[in-house]
C-alpha cells in the first residue's frame, strides 16, 4: 500500500517541480511515508505525453491566443467541457492504477488529475482523500472539484476567491507554492550581494544591444542562465563580454539566488515562490499566457517586484534599482509579509500525519 500518490503531468516543468517538492517536504516530516509520483500521461499512454508536451510548448510559445482561448474556458466555467472530455476517456484507466497503488491520500498538482480523481470518487464511490495543490496564483474553475477534501493555495487572495466560489474555508490552507528544500534556507541574506541574476529559460532571444548595455554595468556581475535552451546559449557564447557570465542548465540556481540582488525571469508560479522563499525581489517579463497573468497580478499587488514589457528596458531598470537601494529594501519587507502568511506545517498537523497513521 502506498501512503501518498502524487498525480501530476509534464506540461511545463512547474507541476513536476511542485510534486518533487511535496515529496521531499513530506518525507522530511515523516521519514517512513511511502510516496509515489506518477505522471497521468505515463499511466494512460506515454505517446500522448510526448505529443501533449509538444503541443503545450507550441501553443504557449507560438500561438498564445489559441492557448488562452482554451484556458479561458477552463478558468471561467465550472466542470469545463475540455477536462470533462479527457476525464470521460481516461478515468477508468487511472482508477485501475489507483487500485494497484491503493494510496491513503492522493495529491494532485495538475487540474486534470483533480478532475479525474473527483470523477472516480463519484463513479465508484471510492473512499479517496484528495488534496489539490494549485501551482499558480489563480482561482480558475479548472482546479475546483467537489471530490476535493483539501486545497493548498498560494496566497490569502486565492483562498478568499475560493471561498467566494463556495469552497469551505476549513478545507483551504495557504501554503504558497511548494518549492524544494534548496530554496528554503536561511542564506537569503548576504550583505555583499554582487550579482544580478537573469534567467532566460523559455525565452528565445535577447538583443546584442541589451547585452552591450548590461555589460557596461559596474559593481555587479551579470549572470545569465539560458537553461536547456542550447541554441540560445550557443548564440550568446559567440559574444565577447567583460562583465557577463553565461550559463546553460545549472544545478545551483538556489545558490545563485543567494548571491543576487534580484532575479530577472518569466512569471512562473514556482519561480515566483522560489524567489519569495529566498527573499529575492523579482523583475518579470510581462506575459499574456493565462496562468502567468495571475502570477503577474500577485507580484504587482503585493509589491514584491516590477513587471517589464520587454528586455530592451532591462538595463535601465537594473541601473535604477542599483542606484535606489531603498526600493530593494521595500520589496524585501513586502516579501517577508507574504512569508508570514504561509502555513505549510498546518497541512501536516491537520491532514497528512493524521491520515498516514490511520
Amino acid at each position: 500500500m502506498t501512503d501518498i500518490l502524487i498525480l501530476t503531468a509534464s506540461f511545463g516543468m512547474g507541476h513536476i517541480s511542485v510534486s518533487k517538492a511535496l515529496k521531499e517536504q513530506i518525507e522530511s516530516e515523516n521519514k517512513n511515508a511511502e510516496i509515489v509520483i506518477a505522471d497521468i500521461w505515463e499511466i494512460i499512454n506515454p505517446k500522448i505525453k510526448d505529443l501533449g508536451s509538444k503541443m503545450y510548448s507550441e501553443l504557449t510559445e507560438n500561438y498564445p491566443v489559441v492557448y488562452n482561448a482554451f484556458y479561458d474556458i477552463k478558468m471561467n466555467y465550472k466542470n469545463n467541457i475540455i477536462d470533462s472530455v479527457f476525464s470521460n476517456m481516461y478515468y477508468k484507466r487511472i482508477y485501475e492504477y489507483i487500485l494497484i497503488e491503493n494510496p491513503k491520500v492522493i495529491i494532485s498538482t495538475f487540474p486534470l488529475c483533480s478532475c479525474i480523481v473527483s470523477r472516480i470518487k463519484e463513479e465508484f464511490d471510492a473512499k479517496i482523500n484528495l488534496i489539490t495543490v494549485i501551482t499558480d496564483v489563480v482561482d480558475s474553475w479548472e482546479w475546483i472539484y467537489e471530490g476535493t477534501n483539501m486545497y493548498l493555495v498560494p496566497s490569502r487572495e486565492i483562498k478568499n476567491k475560493l471561498i467566494s466560489k463556495g469552497i469551505s474555508k476549513d478545507s483551504i490552507i495557504v501554503t504558497g507554492i511548494p518549492v524544494t528544500k534548496d530554496f528554503i534556507n536561511t542564506n537569503y541574506y548576504i550583505k555583499s550581494k554582487k550579482s544580478i541574476l537573469i534567467v532566460l529559460s523559455g525565452i528565445d532571444s535577447i538583443s546584442h544591444n541589451v547585452l552591450f548595455e548590461l555589460d557596461k554595468i559596474k559593481n555587479y556581475k551579470i549572470k545569465i542562465v539560458t537553461g536547456r535552451n542550447k541554441k540560445l546559449f550557443d548564440k550568446l557564447s559567440e559574444y565577447d563580454f567583460t562583465n557577463i557570465d553565461l550559463y546553460g542548465y545549472v544545478n545551483n540556481l538556489n545558490q545563485m539566488m543567494d548571491e543576487a540582488l534580484f532575479i530577472v525571469t518569466k512569471p512562473g508560479g514556482v519561480t515566483t515562490f522560489e524567489a519569495i522563499n529566498k527573499e529575492l525581489p523579482l523583475v518579470v517579463l510581462n506575459s499574456n499566457i493565462g496562468q502567468e497573468k495571475g502570477n503577474i497580478e500577485f507580484i504587482k499587488q503585493n509589491k514584491i517586484g516590477v513587471v517589464i514589457n520587454d528586455l530592451h528596458s532591462l538595463p535601465y531598470v537594473i541601473d535604477y534599482y542599483i542606484n535606489n537601494p531603498g526600493i530593494i529594501s521595500y520589496y524585501h519587507k513586502n516579501i517577508r509579509k507574504i512569508k508570514k502568511t504561509l502555513n505549510y506545517k498546518s497541512f501536516f498537523d491537520s491532514f497528512i500525519n493524521e491520515v498516514i497513521h490511520v
